[in-house]
């Protein structure tokens, strides 16, 4: 459960910062570059934020 939580927060997190960089979110909440990113893709995956169509760095 602490990953669902965790990519919630990470959900959040976009939708009010956004668009927002996977640097910018590590920042945020203080976790490794490659948890951020794995949770942005999971959610991606799912249908629930997409990459920015102008630079999908950005989310």
């Amino acid at each position: 459960m602490k990953s669902v939580t965790r990519s919630l927060r990470i959900l959040e997190a976009v939708a009010q910062h956004q668009p927002v960089t996977v640097g910018e979110l590590t920042k945020i909440f203080g976790l490794p570059k490659s948890t951020v990113q794995r949770s942005l893709v999971t959610l991606a995956e799912a249908g629930w934020l997409r990459a920015n169509r102008k630079d999908t760095t950005r989310w």
